[in-house]
């Protein structure tokens, strides 16, 4: 394990956290009126996020596939980016909450940069 690996609790804070948040921005989304495409692109962006976060974690926890885990960061951290800047354009109100969730995934992969490389098996 790497350096500022949080315990197992700290873990479980984390993933309620995400849910919690994603549950939000879907429902706020859902619930505004559509704004050009962007409506629609953000409801898409966040269902696929959540999408590659199920993806990653079956690679990391099952396959136990450290390498192929941390390359799954790129497309899921380009994805995340872009929903950053629809949520702005879109002034939804869980905007700042989403940035604070983004400055945990860029710590998460490097996390899981670490992980690998201290892993190469």
């Amino acid at each position: 394990m790497p350096g500022l690996a949080p315990p197992f609790w700290v873990w479980t804070l984390i993933g309620v956290a995400y849910y919690v948040l994603f549950f939000f921005l879907i429902s706020s989304l859902l619930s505004t009126q559509p704004t050009i495409p962007l409506t629609e692109i953000g409801v898409a962006l966040t269902a696929i996020l959540m999408v590659l976060n199920a993806g990653w974690n079956w690679v990391f926890f099952r396959r136990k596939s450290l390498r192929l885990s941390f390359l799954l960061f790129m497309p899921y951290l380009a994805c995340a980016l872009l929903l950053a800047l629809v949520l702005h354009r879109l002034g939804n109100p869980f905007f700042v909450w989403y940035l604070l969730y983004l400055f945990y995934l860029l710590w998460a992969t490097w996390w899981g940069c670490r992980v690998w490389r201290l892993n190469p098996n």
